[in-house]
């Protein structure tokens, strides 16, 4: 069984108990390094948790999965030792960017099923779940340097990676498996989430076209569902830096906010 503290990187003072936590997930071929500067730029209220899937980061030699719903309970499973690991409990908050997105509302889903739902799901860069199906593709199927070409063109990785062959090389088993996953998902019909959501682009990104970002609506009861977007492309999160961590500043204390008049209640 894996250790519940493999799921995730913790900071160095990751064990003081924060206001909210921030669990972040990867997009396809992705790991936490993205994540890592957003926990001191977060501090001291918001304790951020860059998850580390199988195949990647310190678990590399772990297969990685293929079957995105599989992986979101096995996800689930690892994560809520670690978001139930204090008295009292401490809201959580979910963060996935492109195909993370996805595997983020479906292991919101089922902590959701499990009577510990996120206080917040901020899904980034993805069509919703139910458009995701309808647009798969068989990209995974292709001969590796067609699989990289169309890689790039979708969005996947930035077209400078395909300069650096060792790079390539370590990346290429984890970008197949996850798009393997994000192109046999099948998104199942269930009861919209009793959290709310926001929803992050970038308002240059020609993968996902900006009339399916309302389509996450679809997901959650509670309304309003907030739309935010971004100066940049797929990879804005890099592009729009500040902004972004101004927007996730905000919508976090409002969920906190809103978790701790819950418990007084």
């Amino acid at each position: 069984m894996t250790d519940p503290d493999e799921w995730v990187v913790r900071s160095g003072a990751a064990r003081d108990v924060r206001r909210i936590r921030l669990v972040c997930f990867p997009q396809a071929g992705g790991g936490t390094l993205a994540y890592r500067p957003w926990a001191a730029a977060l501090a001291p209220d918001v304790e951020v948790l860059p998850v580390v899937l199988p195949g990647r980061d310190s678990r590399y030699a772990e297969p990685p999965y293929t079957d995105l719903r599989r992986l979101a309970r096995a996800a689930a499973a690892g994560l809520r030792p670690i978001l139930s690991d204090h008295e009292p409990p401490v809201p959580y908050a979910f963060f996935g960017h492109s195909l993370g997105a996805v595997l983020a509302y479906e292991t919101a889903r089922v902590l959701s099923e499990a009577h510990h739902p996120p206080a917040l799901l901020i899904v980034s860069g993805s069509a919703p779940p139910h458009r995701a199906a309808e647009t798969a593709r068989a990209c995974h199927t292709l001969p590796d340097e067609e699989f990289l070409t169309e890689v790039v063109r979708l969005g996947g990785v930035p077209h400078a990676a395909l300069d650096e062959p060792e790079l390539i090389r370590v990346m290429l088993p984890v970008l197949r498996a996850d798009f393997t996953a994000a192109e046999t998902y099948a998104h199942a019909a269930a009861v919209p989430l009793d959290c709310p959501v926001a929803v992050y682009a970038g308002d240059a990104d020609t993968s996902v076209p900006r009339a399916q970002l309302t389509g996450w609506d679809r997901v959650t009861q509670v309304r309003p569902v907030r739309h935010r977007l971004f100066a940049g492309d797929h990879f804005y999160l890099d592009d729009a830096r500040q902004p972004l961590l101004r927007a996730l500043r905000e919508d976090l204390q409002e969920a906190a906010a809103h978790a701790e008049r819950a418990v007084r209640r």
